[in-house]
């Protein structure tokens, strides 16, 4: 797995990244996140990743960063229906966990879930990740990992 930068090259793939059906009220769509990530395209607080496994892109990541609290959100996450249960989340989320260790003075990292999206608290719980709170405005559990250096 390789978190890579999105160009002109990769973009349409992302573009065409599509949910599974039944999870439309979990995961935003990559459509959305992008252009909505566009307001913040000026903010170096704000990365955004395609998902790469063996060269072909199998899903999205946007990452905030806030340096003053330590800490990186992941922002929204989401593997293409097509690619999911075949490891690729699990990859992703220690993918993250390297890149942010290459980076300095942070020391946790954030997600969330949507209240009743059972496989991702189960991914997030199995990689480290324990509850700190809800969103409630957002329907939300908030999950907490705090990084070893």
């Amino acid at each position: 797995m390789k978190l890579a930068k999105i160009t002109e090259q990769n973009i349409y793939d992302v573009m065409a990244l599509k949910l599974k059906s039944d999870q439309n009220l979990f995961v935003r769509d990559p459509l959305f996140s992008l252009a909505e990530s566009y307001y913040y395209r000026n903010d170096d607080t704000v990365l955004l990743f395609a998902l790469e496994e063996q060269g072909k892109v199998v899903g999205f990541l946007s990452l905030i960063t806030e340096i003053e609290k330590q800490t990186v959100y992941i922002w929204r996450i989401m593997i293409g229906g097509q690619y999911q249960s075949k490891g690729y989340g699990r990859k992703a989320l220690r993918v993250i966990e390297e890149y942010i260790h290459t980076l300095e003075g942070y020391e946790k990292i954030v997600s969330d879930y949507a209240v009743g999206n059972l496989a991702m608290k189960h991914l997030l719980e199995t990689e480290g990740y324990v509850e700190t709170g809800k969103q409630d405005d957002w329907n939300e559990v908030v999950m907490t990992k705090k990084l070893v250096r």
